[in-house]
């Protein structure tokens, strides 16, 4: 497996926020990372480059393999080797991620060994992302941008290096739908064209359903359900999961009542004992709340944390206490 993460456990402040995930990466292959804000999911994200400050949090246990070598345990120096040029990141935000005070052509130049092919290799990226014009506007700042094209330059510095992987931490969330439409062919054409890894994490599962291949579900701190995006849209095995789908806006039912889960999100100082989603849930029953489900195998990829996941696949909808 290209990219493997086993048993990772992440604190903050000695609380515990990622609780044990397991995810798989394949090369070439676009793996989707959902949930609601607060889950988890970017720190998985930010682990996998050991991006998460050391102030705030820490991995406590758990392998990421890279290739079969474990990042958690590479010395800086050694991790500088993966980090831009292997392993690229797209971060939320373009323009509180791009330096204010540098050229786009000085933030992208900054990313290649200085042994390269510098201008050829940045004429590459910026045709690759749709900036062509900027390729001999070698004077450009990054407020002089509109944010799709910030965007499209962070992207820019993400591929410039020719990485393995990519990790897209909600990269339109900023965007208008226009330009959110066309970063995402962008994307879909890198990995294409570049044979490109992507993690792409987000909490929009239309567009999560649409561009990845297989799908993690995210839910305090753990991953719920995971397989193939079309069974988790079609047959969803957990009923956090079966929430998010529903609560997808449709043009069809655009008459109907709007499809929300109830409740929030536990903090993770308070989470409850069993099931987290259980104060949540509607299909909940009394068995749910005494042990935390492990996440079993349904089908070929397809696994749920339900002890009712074999009654939702087969019947879709079952009654709750």
């Amino acid at each position: 497996m290209f990219l493997r993460i086993e048993g990772l456990r992440v604190k903050y402040n000695d609380i515990e926020v990622v609780r044990g995930v397991d995810l798989e990466i394949g090369k070439g292959e676009c793996i989707g990372l959902v949930g609601e804000s607060g889950c988890g999911k970017t720190t998985v994200g930010l682990s996998i480059t050991r991006l998460i400050p050391g102030h705030k949090g820490r991995i406590s246990s758990g392998r990421i393999l890279f290739e079969g070598k474990n990042l958690l345990v590479l010395s800086p120096e050694e991790l500088r080797k993966y980090r831009g040029s292997r392993i690229s990141y797209v971060f939320q935000e373009p323009l509180s991620s791009l330096n204010p005070v540098f050229t786009i052509h000085e933030q992208l130049k900054e990313v290649l060994p200085k042994d390269d092919d510098v201008e050829g290799s940045i004429s590459e990226a910026l045709k690759s992302v749709g900036l062509k014009e900027l390729i001999d506007r070698k004077k450009v700042y990054p407020h002089e941008l509109s944010g799709g094209m910030q965007q499209r330059a962070m992207i820019a510095m993400a591929i410039v290096s020719k990485p393995d992987l990519l990790i897209l931490d909600e990269p339109t969330t900023a965007l208008d739908v226009t330009v959110q439409k066309k970063i995402l062919e962008l994307v879909m054409e890198l990995k294409k064209n570049l044979g490109l890894s992507i993690l792409f994490i987000s909490h929009d599962l239309r567009t999560v359903f649409e561009l990845a291949d297989g799908v993690g579900v995210m839910y305090a701190g753990r991953i719920v359900e995971q397989g193939p995006a079309k069974t988790l849209m079609s047959r969803p095995g957990h009923p956090y999961t079966r929430g998010l789908v529903n609560s997808i806006p449709s043009i069809e039912h655009r008459k109907e009542r709007f499809n929300a889960i109830e409740g929030r999100t536990p903090l993770f100082s308070e989470l409850p004992e069993g099931c987290k989603f259980y104060p949540r849930c509607k299909f909940r029953i009394k068995p749910c709340r005494e042990k935390e489900p492990f996440l079993g195998k349904f089908s070929d990829g397809h696994y749920s944390r339900c002890i009712r996941s074999k009654e939702l696949i087969a019947h879709g909808t079952i009654k709750g206490i």
